[in-house]
């Protein structure tokens, strides 16, 4: 939107000037209210360049948070996903402007400049969700795209036959959901779940693709033959998409999968992209993921863990005694988690489970993530530490997929994750261990994870304050230890 420089007064007209919005049906009831403002509607006159009463009444203006935990503006009995608030800007004390999705600009003015200053902020803050790079540390997102717009890496995903083949059964065996219909591949990558969508007969892919990998994707798309299907790639990140996508999609394919589920924050942009694009209740590919947890005991990974500050122990290191720095060296090591394959014989309780509905959960509620634990030793032991994997479901209306990869599935590239702790805690069996493990999102695109854990009853506790997602040790490369299930797949 061009800039203005008052309330009456703009160089230029609003494309699509809005009228007509506060009447309309009642909004439905909402679990949450946000602060709420009363604001006369205004329209902007392209004749007179000047923002002008619209005529209607004043309205409640507010920010609702329904029970999913996605926010929405009521704009009177108007009730406004966020998603499709574009821009929100401020005129002068008391006077908002915003463009909304398909309608245009409207301008709202209170006689309250300081409640509608507070409202602005709110709604600037909860949309900020859906513009996600903005918030990430420049760096990161730079080496995110870098990263994926090089053929090897997409490689290494393609070569992943668990993921490749699941993914193409998911499609391919559910026609009804893709035939004739109009489909969205968030983060395409290599283009492959577009080209699946188009084999199982999407008449419109749109194939979105932020890096310079949507080259290849264009260039596949053109020397292979998808009779009645058309590939559109767009390359700009989903969050800043507006003319390129014209109205709503059927369904939408997605690998927006990282380390433990969530790491890379790309599932957001797959939730944005469902509040931005895809039809009421369309389909979403996969639909469903599953957190696992549970505990292991693994004395040769915590040993490597404790060794490996060994070189800071010389007390003679040309003439300088270095072992003050021994318990930083420590502390570092232990704030990497370990992704390697475990060996099942390592999980000394049953595993438990969160799900995430991608179809109802909210961009805001992946920013804290907490799962609490009560778990029953099976074995006397050292508790290590807790391990993860996850379960990603693709329920379609023909058929349900599964991708698993947990520790007694073939192995996959995202192996499986482990956080642990620097002082084990010794339990026998029948005792059990309760805690919280606690995934924070942080702007490196990442999380930082929080375990704390204690067995019930007693005060012997430990925890790891703080490891961080995003610098992992690759131990399946590392070290000669590392388990390696029968056929693995990577």
């Amino acid at each position: 939107m061009s800039a203005m420089t008052g309330v009456t007064n703009g160089a230029t007209a609003p494309k699509g000037a809005m009228t007509g919005l506060i009447n309309g049906a009642p909004a439905p009831n909402d679990s949450a209210e946000g602060r709420e403002v009363q604001m006369k509607p205004f329209r902007f006159d392209s004749t007179e360049l000047r923002w002008m009463p619209s005529g209607e009444p004043p309205a409640r203006v507010r920010l609702s948070k329904q029970a999913g935990g996605n926010w929405r503006l009521v704009l009177g009995s108007k009730d406004i996903p966020l998603a499709e608030v574009r821009t929100v800007s401020s005129l002068g004390p008391g006077f908002v402007v915003l463009q909304i999705a398909d309608k245009g600009h409207v301008g709202l003015q209170s006689d309250d400049a300081a409640a509608a200053e507070a409202l602005l902020g709110e709604l600037s803050k909860r949309k900020a969700d859906y513009e996600r790079f903005e918030q990430f540390e420049q760096g990161s997102v730079q080496s995110y795209f870098q990263y994926y717009a090089k053929c090897t890496n997409q490689q290494n995903m393609m070569q992943d036959s668990v993921r490749t083949t699941t993914y193409r059964r998911a499609i391919i065996e559910n026609p009804d959901d893709f035939r004739g219909k109009r489909v969205m591949d968030i983060g395409a990558g290599s283009g492959l779940l577009s080209f699946f969508a188009a084999q199982a007969g999407a008449s419109l892919v749109y194939a979105v693709e932020a890096s310079s990998m949507g080259e290849v994707i264009q260039l596949l798309a053109d020397s292979n033959n998808f009779p009645g299907s058309k590939i559109e790639v767009v390359t700009r990140p989903l969050e800043t998409i507006t003319d390129e996508v014209v109205g709503k999609v059927d369904c939408l394919v997605s690998e927006p999968i990282g380390t433990f589920l969530f790491n890379e924050r790309m599932m957001e942009s797959y939730l944005v992209a469902r509040d931005r694009f895809l039809k009421p209740g369309g389909k979403m590919f996969p639909n469903v993921g599953n957190l696992c947890i549970a505990p292991f005991s693994d004395a040769m990974m915590h040993y490597e863990q404790m060794s490996k500050n060994a070189f800071w122990k010389n007390s003679n290191f040309y003439g300088i005694d270095l072992s003050a720095a021994v318990p930083r060296c420590t502390k570092e090591h232990f704030r990497q988690p370990i992704v390697d394959y475990i060996n099942p014989d390592c999980l000394v309780a049953k595993h438990i489970e969160k799900r995430f509905d991608f179809a109802t959960i909210s961009v805001e509620s992946l920013h804290k993530i907490e799962i609490p634990f009560d778990f029953e030793i099976q074995q006397p032991c050292l508790v290590h530490g807790i391990a993860g994997w996850f379960d990603a479901y693709f329920e379609g209306t023909n058929t349900t997929v599964l991708l698993s990869t947990a520790p007694w599935c073939p192995g996959t590239h995202w192996y499986q994750i482990r956080f642990p702790i620097e002082t084990p805690l010794a339990v026998n069996a029948g005792q059990r261990l309760e805690g919280t493990l606690t995934m924070e999102a942080n702007n490196l695109q990442s999380y930082y994870v929080r375990l704390e854990m204690r067995i019930k009853g007693t005060e012997i506790y430990s925890h790891a304050p703080c490891i961080d997602l995003k610098d992992p040790e690759y131990r399946f490369y590392t070290s000669a230890n590392s388990y390696c299930p029968l056929a693995p797949k990577h």
